[in-house]
């Protein structure tokens, strides 16, 4: 069993989230791609503010589960192509390195994660998996003006 500040990872049941869905996260302000998505996104965030853990995951996660067909479709890759899930393959792959007792397990994001996972967010060094992205722009703006109002504010 992991424990972070107090808390263990059996109090909740984890937050499945893809590759690319854990980087969206980082500049996530409440925008997307439907409001269902944007709906589900919040709650995620602010799951994962409230103490939630996270489980990293390639292929469909909780936020895809939640979302209509309409809703996958208005997605800029479908939850369930291969595609989709080399791009969560390449997400993974840039994080992994802040994660030394490995990804496969569940974690929390605490503050300190976060503010790593942004510093090298912002100096583009895992930002692999967003290469094709239609938000990519958004994001760096995001990244440039310190990732003001995102809410990704996990508790300590």
């Amino acid at each position: 069993m992991d424990h972070v500040a107090g808390k263990t990872v059996d109090d909740h049941p984890a937050i499945a989230l893809r590759g690319h869905h854990f980087l969206c996260l980082l500049t996530y302000k409440g925008y997307g791609y439907t409001p269902g998505f944007v709906d589900n996104m919040t709650a995620i965030a602010g799951a994962i503010n409230s103490g939630r853990p996270v489980r990293l995951v390639i292929g469909p996660d909780d936020i895809c589960g939640a979302l209509s067909a309409d809703d996958r479709i208005a997605c800029d890759h479908d939850c369930f192509r291969a595609e989709t899930m080399m791009i969560d393959e390449r997400a993974l792959k840039a994080v992994e390195p802040f994660f030394p007792d490995g990804m496969a397990g569940e974690f929390f994001i605490t503050p300190d994660i976060a503010a790593r996972l942004r510093s090298a967010f912002a100096e583009g060094s895992i930002r692999a998996a967003c290469s094709n992205c239609r938000w990519k722009v958004f994001c760096d703006d995001i990244a440039a003006d310190g990732f003001t109002g995102t809410l990704l504010q996990p508790s300590p």
